[in-house]
C-alpha cells in the first residue's frame, strides 16, 4: 500500500514519495493496526507505521529540522483535536508543564510563591515543575477510586489524570496535567479543555507518540504567546502579537527580542510531522483501549482475586494509558512478590506513576513543597499498587493472560 503523506508535509515530490515508500517497504514492518502476541504484556507497544516514517523521512531530506511549518500545522489540529482554541507544542510533557507554569506567572495569573494543590501520587515532573516555576506545590491526598483529586478548592489545582483516568476536581483556577489521558473526558468536555490550561505528553509509550514532545492547550491568546516565547528564548517569534510587540519595543532589533525569560524546549519539525499523522489514528487508539479496560475490570472482579481494578466512574471516559491494580491488605502476596509472578508470566510491571511523592527522597528537595492532611491513599498506592501495560495493539486475550497470570499467583 503507498504511504500517505499528510497534506503540506515535508514529504516532497511524487518520485521522493515513491522513493521512500520502496524504502520503507523493503526495511520496515511497523503497522499501528497490528494486533500484538498474545503469550506478553508489554508495557507499550509502537503506535506508529510507514506513513509516520514517511513524514519524518520527508523533513530530514528537505532539511528543515527544527520547528516549522509541521509544527505549527500540528499545534493547530492538536487544539482542534482536543477542543482548545490554542496550542503551543514543546518538546516533552514535562516542559509543557514548565512552561506553562511559567507562563500564568508571566501573565499575572500567578504570583511567586503561591500555593498550587497537587496530587500525593503522580509524575515526578507534575511536583518538580510547579516549584521550578517559582511555585509552592502543597501536596493532598488522592481518592481511593479515581486515583486522582476529587471535591472542590479554594487554591488553584493541578489535575493530573493518572494513568488516563480523569479528575474531577474544581477550583477557581483549574490547570490540568494530561500527559498520559489523551481522549478522557469528563461530561463529553476532553481533558485539556476543560480549565485554563492543560499540558500533554506524546513519548513513545503515550497514546500517540512524536518520539519526544508535548503541547499546552488553552483558550486564553495571552497565556498561549507568552508560552510561545518561553519556550524559545524569551523571542517574540511566533507570537500572535508579534507586530504589536516589534512597534512597541522598536528602538530594539525585531530579529533579537525578548518579552519574558525562556528556555529552548522547542519540538522538532520531524516530531511535528509525525505527530499530525498520529492525531489521525487517535480516535480509534482510545476507543480500544477504553474497551480493553473495561473488559479487563471485568475479568478481574470475576477472578476472585484478592486484587481491585479501577473501572471508569460515571460521567467520564477513561482514556487507559495503563492498566491500574491495588492488592488488598489480607492479600497473601505483597507488591513484589506479585510483581515477581505476573513477570515470571511476561507481564512487565510499574508502580503506579511515583507512588506516594512525598515518599521519594527527592521530595525534602523540592523548594517550598510541603504537605497538607494525611496521605492514606497515597500511602496504601506506594505499598500495595501496581500497573501493567495498556494499549491500541492489546485485545480480550491480554486481560486474559493477565487474568490467569493473578489466579496463579494467590493458587
Amino acid at each position: 500500500m503507498p504511504v500517505v503523506a499528510p497534506e503540506s508535509s515535508h514529504a516532497g515530490s511524487p518520485e521522493r514519495q515513491a522513493a521512500v515508500d520502496t524504502l520503507l517497504q523493503r526495511f520496515t514492518d511497523f503497522d499501528p493496526d497490528r494486533i500484538a502476541p498474545a503469550d506478553r504484556l508489554p508495557l507499550a507497544v509502537p503506535p506508529f507505521g510507514r506513513e509516520e516514517l514517511a513524514a519524518a523521512m520527508g523533513c530530514i531530506l528537505d532539511g528543515w529540522l527544527t520547528m516549522g511549518s509541521e509544527v505549527r500545522a500540528f499545534e493547530d489540529e492538536w487544539a482542534a483535536w482536543v477542543g482548545t482554541e490554542q496550542a503551543v507544542m514543546v518538546n516533552s510533557g514535562s516542559s509543557a508543564l514548565l512552561v506553562m507554569l511559567a507562563a500564568l506567572i508571566e501573565t499575572g495569573r500567578l504570583s511567586p510563591g503561591d500555593e498550587v494543590i497537587v496530587p500525593a501520587v503522580g509524575w515526578s515532573t507534575s511536583l518538580f515543575s510547579v516549584a521550578q516555576a517559582g511555585l509552592t506545590p502543597v501536596l493532598v491526598d488522592v481518592d481511593r477510586h479515581s486515583l486522582g483529586l476529587e471535591g472542590s478548592y479554594d487554591r488553584p489545582v493541578l489535575a493530573l489524570h493518572l494513568l488516563g483516568s480523569p479528575c474531577r476536581a474544581e477550583s477557581p483556577l483549574l490547570l490540568e496535567d494530561a500527559c498520559g489521558a489523551h481522549g478522557a473526558a469528563i461530561n463529553g468536555v476532553r481533558v485539556g479543555a476543560r480549565g485554563l490550561a492543560g499540558a500533554f505528553s506524546f513519548f513513545f509509550s503515550h497514546h500517540i507518540t512524536t518520539g519526544e514532545g508535548g503541547a499546552i492547550t488553552t483558550n486564553d491568546a495571552e497565556l498561549a504567546d507568552a508560552c510561545r516565547s518561553i519556550r524559545a528564548h524569551g523571542w517574540v517569534r511566533e507570537r500572535s502579537d508579534r507586530a504589536e510587540q516589534e512597534a512597541a519595543h522598536a528602538h530594539i532589533d525585531p530579529r533579537f527580542l525578548f518579552l519574558h525569560p525562556g528556555y529552548n524546549v522547542r519540538p522538532m519539525e520531524l516530531s511535528g510531522a509525525i505527530g499530525r499523522v498520529q492525531i489521525r489514528r487517535l480516535d480509534r487508539f482510545v476507543e480500544t483501549r477504553r474497551a480493553n479496560h473495561h473488559h479487563w475490570c471485568q475479568l478481574i472482579a470475576d477472578a476472585n482475586v484478592p486484587v481491585d481494578a479501577f473501572p471508569e466512574l460515571p460521567g467520564t471516559t477513561h482514556a487507559a494509558f495503563g492498566f491500574p491494580l491495588m492488592l488488598r491488605e489480607d492479600a497473601p502476596l505483597d507488591r513484589t512478590g506479585l510483581c515477581r509472578a505476573l513477570e515470571s508470566r511476561g507481564i512487565t510491571t510499574r508502580p503506579i506513576s511515583g507512588a506516594n511523592l512525598a515518599a521519594q527522597p527527592a521530595f525534602s528537595r523540592v523548594p517550598r513543597a510541603r504537605i497538607e492532611g494525611p496521605l492514606p491513599v497515597a500511602e496504601a498506592i506506594h505499598e500495595r499498587g501496581i500497573f501493567v501495560g495498556q494499549s491500541h495493539a492489546f485485545d480480550h486475550r491480554h486481560g486474559e493472560l493477565l487474568r490467569d497470570a493473578l489466579v496463579a499467583a494467590f493458587r
